[in-house]
């Protein structure tokens, strides 16, 4: 029966011996081409890009990344406002026993005490690598695990508990991927899940590479699909084409920077990937109803009534 470990922000040379929660916050940070055992990449506030040799992500606090065993990464992030970072990672075999106890009867459960453990050169647990929004199960283990970090009784034992909930979530997600990938066309099982695969690593890039110039062919080339099967399925996945998810996320955007920083409009507008500030705008009045500068005096209006409220009626 396999012996689990569990540590609080660890030393670099205990992380592949346990399961660990590395929680870090500051306005600089880089790391370079590192081997990570089965992890998962969030960020509580700011944003921190990953680059992996299969695609590129930004990370926001609505999203977080998985990363499979063995799998090289670059980490950046160098920003205004601090970041803070919240990364769980499993120890080999923690999260196949998760995986094959939701797939397996009680019955077999009572006589299989190491259920799950791999097997000498089996292959690796794998997750799809993508941007994951964090909702349900897994955003409640996060959250329960980011606000007990905080309490002054976070210790091993504790983090045991919630290491073992966030495994049983993320069990259920790749259960649920396995089941949207199913839904993708292809004729084999193999052939849908490696579309599934490219096309988020497509839309990925499109969504972590908003602000920079980007075509279709762009995107297809990191998705490893010629221009016209990436517009088509693209299309057929996500119900919109490549360029209207970017138009989308930039958009997005362009509108927390309206929110949550003083640069103007123009500045806005160049800094989320549009070049015409006319095109910006028309676009932007089209999918929020006003204009930018309207909806920023609207948004400072309702900063100073929540700060000085007027009297009660």
């Amino acid at each position: 029966m396999a012996d689990f470990r569990f540590r609080l922000n660890p030393s670099s040379q205990d992380l592949s011996h346990c399961s660990a929660v590395l929680n870090g916050h500051g306005r600089r940070y880089e790391v370079n081409d590192y081997r990570t055992t089965l992890s998962l990449k969030s960020v509580v506030r700011g944003a921190a890009r990953y680059d992996t040799p299969q695609g590129h992500y930004l990370l926001t606090p609505d999203s977080f990344l998985i990363l499979n065993d063995g799998q090289r990464y670059s980490l950046q992030f160098d920003s205004r406002v601090e970041t803070e970072t919240l990364c769980p990672f499993f120890q080999p075999g923690f999260l196949e026993q998760a995986v094959a106890t939701i797939s397996t009867s009680a019955e077999r459960q009572l006589d299989d005490t190491d259920l799950g453990a791999p097997a000498l050169g089996a292959p690796a647990l794998d997750f799809c690598e993508r941007l994951y929004p964090k909702t349900g199960p897994v955003a409640r283990a996060l959250a329960d695990l980011q606000a007990g970090l905080r309490a002054p009784n976070a210790s091993a034992i504790w983090l045991e508990d919630r290491m073992y909930a966030l495994a049983r979530a993320l069990a259920g997600l790749r259960l649920e991927a396995r089941g949207e990938a199913e839904k993708f066309p292809g004729l084999r099982p193999g052939t849908r899940l490696e579309l599934y695969r490219r096309l988020y690593r497509g839309r990925d890039f499109l969504l972590s590479c908003y602000d920079r110039p980007l075509t279709v062919a762009a995107a297809a080339r990191v998705a490893g699909l010629s221009p016209f099967h990436f517009q088509r399925m693209f299309k057929l996945a996500f119900g919109r084409t490549p360029m209207q998810f970017l138009q989308e996320a930039r958009l997005e955007a362009a509108q927390g920077m309206l929110v949550h920083t003083s640069d103007d409009v123009t500045s806005v507008c160049m800094a989320v990937g549009f070049e015409s500030l006319g095109s910006f705008s028309w676009l932007f009045r089209k999918r929020f109803g006003v204009s930018p500068r309207s909806f920023r005096t609207k948004s400072e209006n309702r900063r100073i009534e929540e700060v000085f409220p007027g009297p009660a009626a």
